[in-house]
């Protein structure tokens, strides 16, 4: 923050940090060769789809390990019977935690941690805390992709108490950030207005 944000902050700015560089940034990420897969692992991760980041052993090992096996084993009992009886989706995820939700597995995220089972972030609210203490700058850290655009679904994992969470909801839906080749783990929203906000 000191670095990449102070230089182009002002006063009144909101400091908005994605949660895999912060978990990065924290050291919570794995290689799938230190992950060694349980046959429970292996059994739950055939229950989702391919595109899931616990859809592979080492994934849903990861959050075996983050979680427990008995949540987990509830988690997706309950997840199972909820679709099946076509009550909920999303209900594993509930469940399981947040933890669930935030995990990316391999080349969920881009180089070089594309080769790394990336864990969600841990103190979100310490680090927004810190960031206003010592900078001065109002801060979030929040979950949101390219397919927010569509889903409109977007998590803020923490943020100060100034910072208004439906302004920071629709500024950041369109997903200004991006999630590839454009790198940019911080975004610095600057209000215009109490009404209008533009994404520097």
């Amino acid at each position: 923050v000191e670095k990449y944000v102070k230089p182009h902050a002002v006063e009144g700015d909101i400091v908005v940090v994605a949660e895999t560089p912060l978990a990065i940034m924290q050291g919570r990420y794995r290689h799938p060769s230190t992950i060694k897969p349980s046959l429970l692992a292996r059994v739950l991760c055939k229950l989702f789809h391919p595109t899931s980041s616990v859809a592979t052993a080492c994934g849903m090992q990861a959050l075996l390990d983050l979680v427990g096996p008995l949540r987990a084993i509830l988690a997706a009992f309950l997840g199972v019977l909820c679709r099946a009886l076509r009550l909920q989706r999303g209900v594993f995820y509930k469940v399981a935690g947040e933890q669930a939700s935030l995990l990316d597995d391999i080349s969920g995220t881009i180089a070089p941690y594309d080769k790394f089972i990336c864990l969600g972030p841990r103190g979100s609210d310490a680090f927004v805390r810190q960031v206003k203490q010592r900078f001065g700058l109002s801060a979030a850290v929040v979950d949101v992709n390219d397919l927010s655009k569509k889903t409109k679904m977007l998590t803020i994992l923490a943020r100060t108490r100034d910072v208004d969470e439906d302004f920071v909801r629709e500024v950041l839906l369109p997903n200004p950030a991006g999630n590839a080749d454009q790198q940019t783990p911080f975004v610095l929203i600057r209000p215009a207005s109490p009404q209008q906000g533009e994404a520097a």
